[in-house]
């Protein structure tokens, strides 16, 4: 992430950020969307799709800055498949348009995950990494990690990035489950190699609706429902509700490597978010969410929309 200005840090954002990481943490570090984000845009669980399964997404984000910082969109396509039950990988392609400035195509990521073990295993572990090849000027917010106060780079205008989650996800119920990422984002341009940026982001889903008859996800995982049981309806054409979810993710920056590990509000991004998603008995799902900023070096809000298609 860029740089953005310091300001005067308030008493409010202060108390504010410290109440929802209690609340958060209060909540089990254990964890349904697309591509095992389940109804979240940062956070991802332990979930994978059956193997063969293809997913196609559009996101959007209308972003109003830090102070100081002018409004934007941004937008990424994501195209996912499912090449075992474990494992999925996934190309995404990023763009952004800031007032006042013209669109700009800013780079591509191609991530992988794999979960580790059967469901049902405690804590059960997933590893994703991810290649970002990506300009400075890149909006979209996938994750939140490091500082703000760390130098800009100005000699380049392609950054290429490492980024490796440990993501812990368990399933407490039929309807709710809860997931933690650890993130790590290592700067891999020869001049720069070696310096690694902290991230995290936990929170949960939980299951508002899931029409009769909804097929199990995962069979001994307490009935819990299949996150695209919709594909389930997908040659009849229906347009009916498969399942709601509700999703609530929480993710910020732990600093880095190069300046040190922190949690300071004054020089570090954490935001709040909650989101919805809707799949149909088509294949199509379609999601809206919303995160707030909990700092003053945090972007003030975001409105995020997503819109994509299950091949199965």
């Amino acid at each position: 992430m860029n740089c953005l200005p310091i300001g005067t840090f308030s008493a409010w954002r202060r108390t504010r950020l410290v109440l929802f990481l209690a609340a958060f943490g209060l909540l089990p570090a254990d964890r349904q969307a697309w591509s095992g984000n389940e109804a979240n845009f940062v956070l991802y669980d332990h979930h994978t799709e059956k193997q063969g399964t293809v997913s196609v997404m559009l996101l959007n984000d209308f972003g109003r800055g830090a102070p100081g910082e002018p409004s934007y969109s941004a937008q990424m396509l994501m195209i996912e498949r499912a090449m075992t039950d474990q494992w999925e990988t996934e190309l995404m392609m990023e763009g952004q348009k800031t007032s006042g400035e013209g669109y700009q195509y800013t780079g591509w990521r191609w991530e992988n995950r794999y979960r580790l073990f059967d469901y049902g295993t405690f804590l059960n572990p997933g590893l994703y990494v991810e290649y970002e090849n990506l300009k400075p000027t890149t909006k979209y917010v996938m994750e939140i990690s490091g500082r703000t106060d760390k130098p800009e780079n100005t000699e380049r205008n392609t950054e290429r990035i490492l980024e490796t989650r440990l993501i812990l996800g368990q399933d407490l119920s039929d309807k709710l489950s809860v997931s933690f990422n650890w993130i790590n984002e290592t700067d891999i341009f020869v001049n720069t190699a070696g310096r690694t940026d902290f991230g995290y982001a936990l929170g949960l889903n939980y299951m508002i609706y899931n029409a009769k008859g909804g097929e199990a996800r995962h069979p001994g995982v307490g009935a819990y429902p299949h996150q695209h049981a919709a594909a389930a309806g997908a040659d009849d054409g229906r347009w009916g509700i498969a399942h709601i979810k509700l999703g609530a993710e929480l993710f910020g920056g732990l600093g880095d490597t190069s300046l040190g590990m922190t949690i300071n509000p004054a020089i570090t991004e954490h935001y709040l978010g909650l989101n919805v998603m809707t799949h149909l008995q088509n294949g199509f799902h379609f999601m809206i969410g919303g995160a707030v900023g909990l700092t003053e070096v945090s972007q003030r809000g975001l409105v995020r929309l997503g819109v994509g298609y299950e091949f199965n």
